[in-house]
């Protein structure tokens, strides 16, 4: 997978990932380039929430309402989160969750990253959202956003005395 079209990580990215382990890092970006090289052309969202760095990925720019997948990094995995997993077909049963509709996948070593059931069912995925045309040559294949955690300070007012 070296080298592919999407080898272009967002700085912003590599400055989330550094609180992280380095094996977890190479895993969050391993599984970003599968993902990317697996559901492209889509669109990207990149931000950091508490504890975790979160990449949402969707069919257009409306991620929530037309997600495909999602990764979530934490301290000690990173974590494949399919928005309507349960719709998937998974004869391996990597898929993990009881909830009524989200499934997931836990990614723990570079190894999880080379399975083709994980391909599948991003392309499962990238299908249910609509998506079923591989892009042109030449055509921009993903739109990445990101959400800095810059948290505006508020204006001091100094009164009179």
């Amino acid at each position: 997978m070296a080298g592919s079209r999407h080898d272009n990580v967002p700085a912003e990215l590599i400055g989330f990932l550094a609180r992280y382990d380095p094996a977890i890092q190479s895993l969050a970006l391993g599984l970003r380039r599968v993902v990317l090289d697996t559901i492209a052309p889509c669109h990207e969202y990149i931000f950091q929430m508490r504890s975790q760095v979160m990449l949402l990925y969707g069919a257009t720019a409306r991620i929530m309402a037309d997600g495909i997948c999602q990764i979530a990094i934490f301290r000690h995995h990173v974590t494949l989160v399919f928005p309507d997993g349960i719709d998937l077909e998974d004869p391996t049963r990597m898929l993990r969750g009881t909830g009524r509709t989200m499934r997931h996948v836990r990614v723990t070593a570079s190894s999880d990253l080379a399975r083709p059931e994980l391909r599948s069912l991003l392309r499962q995925a990238r299908a249910m959202a609509g998506l079923v045309e591989q892009p042109r040559r030449g055509r921009r294949d993903v739109v990445t956003r990101v959400k800095t955690s810059e948290t505006p300070t508020p204006a001091r007012v100094r009164g009179r005395r």
